[in-house]
């Protein structure tokens, strides 16, 4: 075990967390709820709350989305596994919801925002792939690489500040943020790279005191000797571990680049800025990813006390 698996195990089960995993009909699923157990987690049965159904109606009747909606379309709504497990978490019967392996990430992203809500101190849901080296002694954070296609300057802004304040959380280690183009620091006009430098722009209006830079190339990023080449006397000295993509397409590329070409271990898509933990599993992950990904769910709880 890598040490950032081990912190977050370790944090996770402390945490007391309760997580459900809705798609109990998958046998990964299964598998990984057993491991789960077996480790030291509490991992929560949807079907073990179907005393709370009418409580869980009466919530989504409330919710903007279901105005002037019957009856009998609030029941097959909530019939779902995956939106009775969000209705469980957003009335605080669970900590967070683990889904995907079966359902589209859309419907996922869709429910979680219906049912538990945009965090308030965030301006919009994205995500993040926590990237581990082959050795385990070296973590990235890549956003957004799942949910928002072509983000604006304001978009690039708070999901740098998202995924921030995620990487803390996991590795116990000072966030340093590269926000990445084709271009360093003017070498290259496009209407692109203005997007990303509007973007450094009003993250260090919002959050001052995080090493941050931008635009830049990810050698310049990551590589401290081609940093020194390119950008002399740039706060992040090529150290970055924070790596903001300008859009959806670049961030999912690199991300399985990476993982592919480069042995990392891939974790999420997480997803951050909800009021709650949810998490959004690749269709094609496997026992491991499920567990990994569930234990950052947990591990997240102390910090969603309070919203």
């Amino acid at each position: 075990m890598n040490k950032y698996r081990e912190r977050i195990f370790i944090m996770g089960k402390e945490s007391g967390a309760r997580i459900v995993l809705p798609e109990t009909n998958d046998k990964r699923i299964q598998d990984a709820v057993t491991e789960l157990i077996s480790s030291g987690f509490e991992v929560l049965n949807h079907d073990d709350f179907q005393d709370n159904y009418d409580t869980y109606l009466e919530y989504i009747n409330k919710l903007s989305f279901t105005d002037n909606w019957p009856e009998k379309n609030l029941r097959e709504y909530l019939d779902d596994p995956l939106h009775f497990s969000m209705a469980m978490t957003a009335c605080d019967d669970a900590d967070g919801v683990i889904a995907g392996a079966a359902t589209p990430s859309s419907k996922v992203i869709r429910s979680a925002i219906r049912l538990i809500g945009i965090h308030p101190a965030s301006e919009n849901v994205s995500s993040i792939f926590f990237m581990i080296s082959p050795q385990g002694d070296i973590a990235y954070t890549f956003a957004d690489c799942a949910v928002i296609p072509e983000p604006d300057s304001k978009q690039l802004a708070a999901i740098a500040g998202d995924s921030a304040e995620f990487h803390q959380l996991l590795t116990g280690e000072e966030p340093i943020v590269a926000f990445l183009s084709f271009s360093t620091k003017g070498s290259a006009s496009h209407y692109r790279v203005d997007r990303v430098r509007n973007a450094v722009e009003i993250f260090a209006h919002k959050f001052p005191n995080i090493i941050h830079d931008g635009e830049v190339q990810v050698d310049a990023a990551i590589i401290p000797e081609i940093n020194q080449k390119k950008i002399s006397g740039s706060p992040i000295k090529g150290k970055a571990n924070v790596l903001i993509f300008p859009n959806l397409d670049a961030g999912n590329i690199a991300y399985k680049i990476a993982q592919r070409m480069g042995g990392y271990s891939a974790w999420g898509p997480l997803l951050q800025g909800l009021k709650k933990p949810v998490h959004d599993l690749s269709r094609g992950c496997s026992v491991d990813d499920i567990i990994n990904v569930s234990a950052i769910g947990a591990l997240q709880r102390n910090i969603y006390a309070d919203v």
